[in-house]
C-alpha cells in the first residue's frame, strides 16, 4: 500500500518533468546554445524528431491516393466560402447553408453527367447494332481516298473494330476496379468542402495557436503564395475548359454534327482529365466528316481548329488566366506549373504543380526577404558604371 502511494505522488512530478522537456525543445527556446546540449536532450530530440517523422509518413501514407480530392476540396471550399456566408446569414444555420452550397454543385454535375451517359449508352447500342454497315462505309470512303483494296480494308477495319470493342471493355472493368478509389476521393472532395465551409474559425485558430509568433511572416506568405496559385490553377481550368466545350459545341451544331450538346459537354468533362482532353472528342468528329458525310473540308476545319484550340489552351489560355487570376506570378511560372505539373504527377499535376510553386516562392521570399534597392546589386552596378568615363561605357556597350 504505500510502496502504491509513492509511486503516485511521483506521476505529478514526471509529468511536469515531461512537459518541461516538451516546452525547451518545442517552444521558443533560441538562448540555449547547441554546446549546452546534454546527451540526455540529444536522445529526446532524436526521439521526438523520428516519431515526427514517422507521424508524417504514415499520414502521407494514409491519404496519398486521396491527396488531390483534399487539396481540391480545400481550393473548392475557399472559393465556395462567400456564396455560404450569405446563406448563413439569410438562414442563420451554418451546417444548411454549406449543404445548399454544395449542392448547387453537385445538382447541375449530377445531371450533366447522367444526361451525357444516357444518351452515349444509346449511340452506343446504335454502334453495336450497325457495325456492319458502318464497316462497310468506313471501307468505301477509305477506298476512294487511298490505294487500298476494300477487302483488305473491310478485314482491318473488323479487327480494328473487334480490338476496339475489347478495349472497352477492359476499360469498363478498369474503371469498375477503381470505383472505390474514386468514391473515396468523391466522399473526401464533399466532405473537405463541407468542413472548410463549417469549421473554418475554428481551423484558423488551430493552425495557428500552434505555430510561433516567429514564423508569421513565412506563414502568411505559405497562404498567400500556395492559396492564390491554387485559386488561379483552378479558376483557369474552368474558365479554359467552359470556352473549349463552347467552341466544340458551336462547331458541331455548324457542322450539323449529331449528339452535339452531349459531345460538348464530353469535351468539357474530359478535359478536366489531362489524360485525355477533348481531341477524344474532334478527331472521331473529324474522321466522322470525313467518312461518313464525306466532307474532307469541312473535316479538315473542324480538325485544325481543335488542334489550335488544345495548343493555345495548354500553351498560352490556361496559363495566362491562371497568372491573372492568382495576381503572384507570371505567365511563364504558370506555366512551368501547369505544363510540367500535369506531365509530371498526371492528374495530380493540376493542383500538384501550382502548389510546389507557391512553395518555392514562399521559401525565397523568406530567405531573401523584401526586395530593397539601397542594398541591392543594381544599385552599386549603377553607381559603378556612373564612375566611369563615357568611353569605357561604350566599350562596355559595344561587348554586350
Amino acid at each position: 500500500m504505500t510502496h502504491t502511494v509513492q509511486c503516485s505522488s511521483l506521476l505529478p512530478s514526471a509529468k511536469r518533468s515531461l512537459y518541461a522537456t516538451l516546452a525547451a525543445f518545442m517552444g521558443n527556446n533560441d538562448s540555449k546554445r547547441l554546446s549546452e546540449l546534454t546527451v540526455g536532450d540529444a536522445k529526446r530530440i532524436l526521439v521526438y524528431g523520428t516519431i515526427a517523422v514517422l507521424a508524417v509518413v504514415l499520414f502521407m501514407l494514409l491519404i496519398g491516393k486521396v491527396l488531390v480530392a483534399l487539396l481540391m476540396g480545400v481550393v473548392v471550399g475557399a472559393y465556395l466560402l462567400p456564396v455560404q456566408e450569405r446563406l448563413e446569414k439569410r438562414l442563420r444555420a451554418r451546417a444548411g447553408s454549406a449543404i445548399i452550397t454544395i449542392a448547387l454543385i453537385v445538382v447541375p454535375l449530377i445531371l450533366l453527367v447522367g444526361y451525357t451517359w444516357h444518351e452515349l449508352y444509346g449511340y452506343s447500342k446504335l454502334v453495336n447494332e450497325k457495325h456492319d454497315e458502318m464497316i462497310a462505309a468506313i471501307s468505301r470512303s477509305l477506298s476512294r481516298y487511298l490505294p487500298i483494296a476494300r477487302e483488305e480494308t473491310r478485314l482491318g477495319l473488323q479487327t480494328a473494330f473487334t480490338e476496339g470493342v475489347t478495349r472497352s471493355a477492359q476499360a469498363i472493368q478498369a474503371l469498375r476496379r477503381s470505383a472505390a478509389l474514386l468514391l473515396a476521393s468523391l466522399a473526401i472532395f464533399f466532405f473537405t468542402i463541407f468542413y472548410v465551409l463549417t469549421q473554418r474559425v475554428r481551423l484558423a485558430g488551430y493552425i495557428k495557436v500552434r505555430i510561433p509568433g516567429d514564423y508569421l511572416p513565412f506563414y502568411e506568405k505559405l497562404t498567400q503564395n500556395i492559396g492564390g496559385a491554387l485559386r488561379g490553377a483552378l479558376f483557369a481550368v474552368l474558365v479554359d475548359q467552359s470556352l473549349k466545350g463552347l467552341i466544340i459545341l458551336t462547331l458541331n451544331f455548324v457542322f450539323d454534327v449529331p449528339l452535339a450538346l452531349v459531345l460538348g459537354l464530353v469535351s468539357f468533362l474530359l478535359g478536366l482529365l489531362p489524360p485525355l482532353g477533348e481531341w477524344v472528342v474532334y478527331l472521331p468528329v473529324s474522321a466522322y466528316l470525313l467518312v461518313f458525310r464525306n466532307e474532307p473540308r469541312n473535316a479538315a476545319i473542324y480538325l485544325i481548329i481543335g488542334i489550335a484550340m488544345t495548343v493555345a489552351s495548354t500553351l498560352v489560355v490556361r496559363p495566362r488566366l491562371a497568372a491573372s487570376s492568382a495576381r503572384r506570378f507570371g505567365f511563364y511560372w504558370m506555366l512551368i506549373a501547369l505544363v510540367a505539373g500535369v506531365y509530371t504527377f498526371g492528374i495530380a499535376g493540376i493542383v500538384l504543380g501550382p502548389a510546389i510553386i507557391g512553395f518555392l516562392k514562399t521559401v525565397f521570399d523568406t530567405l531573401f526577404g523584401d526586395v530593397r534597392y539601397e542594398t541591392s546589386l543594381l544599385k552599386s552596378e549603377k553607381e559603378q558604371q556612373a564612375k566611369l568615363s563615357p568611353e569605357k561605357i561604350g566599350e562596355r556597350r559595344q561587348r554586350a
